[in-house]
């Protein structure tokens, strides 16, 4: 699982700790540090680390979304449990086609506490179309 690679690395929070246990429970991400007010979080992806900061500020501090990409099994491991907690899938299919030519992207969404939201996408490597020669799909 990793950061989106244009989302942020800090993310400010109004309460830290309901949203950093959901994270734990759900999503296993492990804590390299934590203090009263913050929690430095640790995203591995093929053999590549990434850091989210989770930043605990004053109590109106605006939710947001908080986007992460995981592998293909990575995604269907979580899906299921996070699906049968509410979280709803869209994928694309034959009526609706994926807008990312030559790609089949699942897009998880579900609200997390303090009003946050988690995004998590996946390609799926069984749906992504074959490109061509010339890098265009048939």
């Amino acid at each position: 699982m990793q950061r989106l690679s244009l989302e942020p690395a800090a993310l400010h929070v109004a309460r830290l700790t309901p949203l950093l246990e959901w994270l734990q429970t759900h999503l296993a991400l492990p804590i390299l540090l934590r203090t009263p007010y913050s929690a430095y979080l640790e995203l591995h992806c093929e053999g590549h680390n990434s850091h989210v900061l989770l930043l605990e500020e004053h109590p109106e501090a605006p939710a947001s979304t908080l986007r992460l990409e995981a592998d293909n099994a990575e995604f269907e491991h979580l899906a299921p449990r996070l699906t049968s907690q509410g979280a709803r899938c869209l994928e694309a299919s034959r009526e609706h086609p994926s807008a990312s030519r030559g790609c089949a992207w699942r897009v998880l969404t579900m609200p997390l506490p303090g009003d946050w939201q988690l995004m998590l996408l996946a390609l799926d490597p069984y749906r992504c179309q074959h490109l061509g020669p010339h890098r265009l799909a048939p």
